[in-house]
C-alpha cells in the first residue's frame, strides 16, 4: 500500500490551530475550542476560498450571538427558548439573504443558550463572536502567507502530464490498432481544470500572477484530444493510416512500427481525427516549453 504525504492544506490547517491554542495561553481569547475550531473551517484550498469561509462565519457568528444574548437574558438551557431561537435564527439569516452563515449562527446560538452557566449574557456572547473571529483571521492569514500554492506552475506541470498520456494513447491507436483505456486522461484533465479553477480564484489575490489566454486555450485542447479518442473508438472499420499523418505521428512519437500499413486517399475520417489530436497535441507542446518552473513549487489538490 503505498502512503500519501500529507497535503499542505492539512499541515496548514495543524499550524493555524497551534497558533490559536498558543494565543489561548495568552489569553488573548476566552475558549480555545471555538478559535480553533472557526480557523479549521476557515481553511480552503484558496485564500479567496477561505475568506468567502470567514465572512459567512464571521456573520453567522454575530447573528446567532445576538439571538443567543436575546434568548438566554430570557430564560437560559430552555428547550422551548432553544426551538423558538433556532427557527428566529433561520429565519435572519433568510432574510439577510446569508445562508451560508446558518449552520455557524445556530451552533453559536446553542453554545450561548445551553452553556452559558453562571456566566455573564453580554459577555459571553461578546467572548463567542471574539474567538470566531481571531480563529477566521489566523485561518486566512496562514493560508495567505505560509506556503501558498503556485497554480500557475501546476498547470504546467500537468500539461506536461496530458501531453505525454496523450502521445502514449494516439501511438497504441495507430500501432495496436484498438483503443486504450482513455480513464487516466480524464482524470489528468479534471484535475487541470481543478488547478485552473483555483488559480483563477487566487488571481485576485497574487498580484503578480497573469491570467494568460494561452492556457485557457490549453486546456481546450486537452479536452478536443479526448473527444476525437472517443470518436475513433466508435469506429468499428479497419483504418489506415495517411503519409501526412504518418510522418506527423512518428516525430510526435519518437518512431513507430515499421510493419505500418499507409494509404493515402482513404479512412479519410480517421486520418482527420489522427490528425487533430497531432495538432493539439502539437499547441500543449508549445505552451509546456514556453513554461519555466521548479518541481518543489507544483502543488497538487488537496483532498
Amino acid at each position: 500500500m503505498k502512503i500519501k504525504k500529507p497535503g499542505m492544506r492539512n499541515i496548514k490547517t495543524g499550524l493555524g490551530v497551534m497558533i490559536c491554542v498558543l494565543i489561548g495561553y495568552l489569553h488573548i481569547i476566552d475558549n480555545t475550542f471555538f478559535a480553533a475550531a472557526a480557523c479549521i473551517v476557515c481553511m480552503q484550498t484558496t485564500v479567496k476560498g477561505s475568506l468567502r469561509v470567514g465572512f459567512n462565519r464571521l456573520k453567522g457568528t454575530l447573528v446567532g450571538g445576538i439571538i443567543g444574548f436575546l434568548f438566554v437574558l430570557i430564560h437560559p438551557g430552555s428547550p422551548f427558548l432553544a426551538c423558538i431561537g433556532i427557527i428566529t435564527t433561520i429565519y435572519i439569516c433568510n432574510i439577510f439573504k446569508i445562508n451560508d452563515s446558518i449552520t455557524i449562527a445556530c451552533v453559536v446560538y446553542c453554545a450561548i443558550l445551553l452553556c452559558i452557566g453562571e456566566n455573564n449574557p453580554l459577555q459571553y456572547s461578546l467572548f463567542r463572536t471574539w474567538d470566531t473571529s481571531i480563529g477566521v483571521i489566523i485561518g486566512v492569514c496562514v493560508n495567505y502567507f505560509i506556503f501558498r500554492p503556485n497554480y500557475l506552475k501546476s498547470i504546467y506541470k500537468e500539461l506536461r502530464i496530458i501531453e505525454k498520456t496523450s502521445i502514449e494513447l494516439l501511438k497504441g491507436e495507430i500501432e495496436k490498432g484498438k483503443h486504450e483505456d482513455r480513464s487516466h486522461l480524464k482524470s489528468e484533465i479534471t484535475k487541470l481544470e481543478q488547478f485552473y479553477k483555483n488559480f483563477l480564484e487566487e488571481l485576485e489575490y497574487s498580484p503578480d500572477m497573469s491570467c494568460d489566454k494561452e492556457i485557457n486555450d490549453a486546456i481546450k485542447k486537452c479536452r478536443q484530444i479526448y473527444l476525437h479518442l472517443q470518436i475513433l473508438e466508435q469506429m468499428k472499420d479497419k483504418c489506415y493510416l495517411n503519409k501526412e499523418n504518418y510522418i506527423k505521428s512518428k516525430c510526435i512519437c519518437g518512431g513507430l512500427s515499421n510493419d505500418l500499413e499507409i494509404k493515402d486517399h482513404t479512412s479519410s475520417v480517421y486520418n482527420y481525427h489522427i490528425g487533430a489530436i497531432i495538432n493539439n497535441i502539437n499547441e500543449i507542446h508549445e505552451v509546456d516549453e514556453n513554461s519555466n518552473y521548479e518541481e518543489d513549487d507544483v502543488i497538487s489538490i488537496p483532498v
